[in-house]
């Protein structure tokens, strides 16, 4: 065999070889850092947040560079545009390195892994891995959640079992309003027309002017924020998730059974309802345009709010939480509609897909993978959310947490083992963490085993003693909740492609019934036959026969 022909076999052959770190970086073993001998750098698609002042100075960006020894170069996108990025990203088909932030449903994951676009894995996680292991021992719902169809993973998750986020779709109203109007916390559709109308025809804000109250306000950005999120639950079940519509919306199941119900009575008096609202002037059209930060301004600036009600799923979005005027929005519970129907959804997986996607022909692979899987370490994990620890604050200044101490409480009581205690707010303008963008590991004992402060008013108590008494008791019952569903390839393909048509033109015909512009009696035969054309029943028939491949149905 000539040497020109040897060498080529052995190309041939080196190439057929799995992927191994030493064809590509020299890095360390699994869960040890430097990552990396020689500095590299990647190419990040990062979610921005309004929370976060520049990623590239940001003080977590440059410990955990320094720790891993890999250098980002960001490509920031906008919060509130952040579905067309990616889907503009993804069409492409020229990805950077990592992208990191953006909840890249199972669907996506499933349509475009096989096809090459991005990396599996699977053996990256069994040969690499380390902090990932601990996410799979500590939460096993974990793993079967995030495996595509064809049994490979192609994107690291977000896990955060956080109990108040299970009840995320919530309504927030002024304590201080409804006291100036003589009312109380409205609990059914009816009160809540009656205590927005006092809001509009009083001075509810008590600073003298009758006219700048604005009694409900929503938002197309934020954690759950959307008008008809909240009021439709009434009326029919409604589960946002996000800042996003979700995989479910516009589904439900009943006794294993799965359909659609954007096109029955429920959906339409939901839709009546939320008319009746805009008509009578309570809310107006910019809650199907303005982002949540418009809101905020509205909330904090001036001498009194100018808002009275918010639809968001935490204070953080609409309100400075290092101020004091978050502590009068308390929660309006689940209002119960005019045919006794009262429902909290209830979304117990806490887990986020797609978090961390990595680019099947990046140079770094598996450097990658495990710059992805160090981001579920404990302190690093609390790094990202929270920012600096105490140990490392400038002198004279406090950092963000700190470890517990013995003998102080667990916020989740006594059941729970105190690990460690929050130093400072979240919510506001910062630059030292990421504000739970990417990768991060929270499960319960962390969640509820944070140190409880010792004012009563911290916002995580007041999420928690919140949706135990405003929520929890209304919850759908979890047999009749749709799990994450895992889809064939052919399924993936159908449903992605469906479900955007499908969004797009009920999102649309939304805002044309709500805000008139539409007559909802005349316009609902055609509504009906367009979305059932779009194929919304075709989509039902494939989570069922999804749900029953995967529970036995």
């Amino acid at each position: 065999m000539s040497k020109r022909i040897l060498a080529l076999a052995l190309m041939a052959l080196i190439l057929a070889l799995p992927l191994t770190a030493s064809a590509q970086d020299m890095v360390s073993g699994p869960g040890e850092f430097p990552i990396v001998e020689e500095p590299i750098t990647l190419n990040i698609l990062m979610l921005g947040h309004a929370i976060v002042e520049d990623f590239n100075t940001n003080t977590f960006t440059n410990w955990y560079s320094e720790r891993t020894g890999i250098n980002l170069n960001f490509d920031i996108a906008p919060p509130n545009e952040w579905q067309e990025v990616l889907n503009l990203t993804i069409a492409s088909g020229d990805l950077p390195d990592v992208i990191v932030g953006f909840t890249v449903d199972p669907s996506t994951l499933a349509l475009f892994g096989p096809q090459g676009l991005f990396l599996p894995l699977s053996g990256l996680i069994e040969e690499h891995g380390h902090f990932i292991h601990e996410v799979f021992a500590g939460s096993p719902q974990v793993r079967p959640l995030i495996t595509s169809p064809d049994g490979e993973i192609y994107g690291l998750p977000q896990v955060n079992e956080c109990y108040h986020c299970f009840y995320s779709q919530r309504a927030w109203i002024n304590s201080d309003w409804l006291a100036n109007v003589g009312m109380d916390v409205p609990q059914t559709t009816d009160e809540f027309v009656d205590v927005l109308t006092a809001f509009k025809e009083q001075d509810a804000n008590g600073n003298g002017d009758p006219n700048d109250e604005i009694p409900l306000a929503a938002a197309i950005t934020g954690w759950n924020p959307t008008i008809d999120g909240f009021l439709m639950n009434p009326f029919v079940f409604s589960e946002f998730t996000g800042q996003n519509p979700g995989p479910n919306r516009f589904f439900e199941m009943n006794d294993g059974v799965i359909s659609q119900n954007v096109t029955s009575e429920g959906y339409r008096e939901g839709l009546r309802y939320l008319n009746q609202l805009f008509s009578a002037g309570l809310f107006g059209e910019e809650s199907f345009t303005q982002p949540m930060d418009q809101i905020k301004q509205q909330v904090e600036g001036g001498d009194a709010p100018t808002i009275g009600v918010v639809i968001s799923g935490a204070h953080p979005n609409f309100a400075n939480i290092g101020g004091d005027r978050w502590k009068k929005y308390i929660a309006v519970p689940s209002l119960e509609g005019p045919t006794g129907l009262r429902q909290a959804p209830f979304n117990p997986w806490g887990v986020g897909s797609g978090q961390c996607t990595i680019n099947s022909q990046t140079e770094h692979p598996v450097a990658a993978f495990k710059w992805c899987d160090g981001l579920y370490d404990r302190e690093t994990t609390l790094r990202s959310v929270f920012g600096i620890p105490q140990w490392e604050a400038a002198e004279g200044e406090e950092g963000q947490w700190r470890w517990a101490e013995e003998g102080e409480p667990a916020l989740g009581g006594d059941e729970f083992e105190s690990i460690w205690r929050r130093l400072s707010t979240f919510g506001t303008l910062q630059n030292v963490h990421w504000a739970q963008r990417g990768p991060s590991y929270r499960p319960n004992h962390l969640r509820l085993g944070e140190v409880r402060r010792d004012d009563a008013g911290g916002l995580e108590v007041v999420l928690l003693e919140e949706t135990r008494v405003a929520y929890e008791p209304y919850a759908r019952d979890i047999e009749d909740l749709i799990p994450p569903l895992a889809f064939t390839t052919a399924q993936a393909a159908e449903v992605t492609e469906l479900r955007l048509g499908i969004y797009d033109f009920v999102a649309q015909m939304t805002a044309e019934f709500v805000l008139g512009r539409q007559d909802l009696d005349a316009g609902w035969d055609n509504f009906v036959a367009t979305v059932e054309a779009l194929g919304i029943n075709r989509v039902a028939e494939i989570y069922q026969a999804a749900y029953d491949a995967q529970y036995g149905g």
